[in-house]
């Protein structure tokens, strides 16, 4: 593996900074300055690696979008059942990053994209990615046999998105819990895919409870 120069570390180190002040301050919190404040280096000098503080949280959202892909690709392995993946999806799409605030920082810049064309671009590529990421699932299952989608699978995916999107709000903001949300999550699912809903939820608890 090829070293990083002294430059690129410096660039992750302010972006982990962005990061932290997102998570404890908020979107509207993380100014340039108090991104500097605490990667511990000057205002100015935070921009000789990035050239603007627009560009700082693009990186900073762009990491954390990544990190999320990267927990959902963890809950997989190779030889699990169709129904066991959609399970173990489910339950790192609705768990995923509130561990390490990764959620909570995609959450406060959420917003941004309806004026920032940049962070849409990143929130957007998010959602597609993660609709793939089910939409193969449900094509394995639907092929295996496993699955009998009641819409069309595309469509399936994005809802799943959709839902899952918008009850990680709710946990974030303490209005739901984890498990209500997973229970909520593998029934929708289950009605979706033709499948047993007891079956798919157990399995989802089972990881929840890991």
């Amino acid at each position: 593996m090829a070293k990083m120069d002294k430059k690129e570390i410096r660039r992750r180190d302010i972006i982990a900074a962005a990061q932290a002040v997102a998570a404890r301050d908020g979107a509207e919190g993380a100014t340039l300055r108090a991104i500097a404040a605490e990667a511990g280096m000057a205002a100015n000098a935070v921009l000789y690696y990035f050239g603007s503080h627009s560009e700082i949280v693009a990186a900073a959202v762009s990491a954390s979008s990544d990190r999320f892909l990267e927990k959902l690709a963890e809950a997989l392995e190779p030889d699990m059942s169709a129904t066991a993946r959609l399970a173990a999806v489910i339950s790192a799409g609705t768990t995923a990053g509130l561990d390490d605030d990764v959620s909570r920082i995609l959450y406060e810049y959420w917003p941004h994209m309806l004026r920032d064309a940049q962070q849409r671009g990143i929130q957007e590529e998010l959602t597609r990615s993660q609709e793939r990421v089910y939409r193969d699932i449900i094509d394995a299952g639907t092929h295996s046999g496993e699955f009998s989608p009641l819409l069309d699978p595309a469509k399936i995916a994005r809802t799943l998105v959709a839902q899952e999107d918008g009850l990680v709000m709710d946990v974030l903001a303490g209005s739901a819990s984890s498990e209500s949300v997973l229970d909520l999550m593998g029934s929708l699912a289950a009605a979706l895919l033709g499948i047993n809903a007891e079956t798919l939820c157990g399995l989802i608890g089972a990881r929840a409870g890991k």
